[in-house]
C-alpha cells in the first residue's frame, strides 16, 4: 500500500521524482500528494517549467566579472565565511 507523504516529504524527494529516480512507491505518493495539495502542485510545476526552460535554454557566456564574484561567493560560503 502506497502512503501519502506531507509537504516536506514531498519537498526533500522532489529532486529525485523530478530526475525519474526514487523508489516507485515514493513516486507514487508524491504524485498523489500533489493532486490534493495546490502548494505542492504549484511548487512541482513551477519546478518542471524552470527544468523545461534550462534544458531547452542555448548556452551563454557568463562575463568575467560575474564569474568572478560567484566563485568568491561559493568560496566564503564553503569555507564559512
Amino acid at each position: 500500500m502506497t502512503s501519502i507523504l506531507n509537504c516536506k516529504e514531498v519537498l526533500a524527494n522532489l529532486s529525485c521524482y523530478m530526475d525519474g529516480d526514487g523508489a516507485p512507491g515514493v513516486r507514487k505518493s508524491i504524485e498523489m500528494h500533489v493532486v490534493r495539495c495546490r502548494k505542492c502542485r504549484v511548487i512541482a510545476d513551477t519546478t518542471r517549467q524552470t527544468l523545461e526552460l534550462v534544458r531547452n535554454a542555448d548556452p551563454f557566456q557568463v562575463p568575467l566579472s560575474v564569474s568572478a564574484r560567484l566563485y568568491e561567493r561559493i568560496e566564503a560560503v564553503l569555507s564559512g565565511r
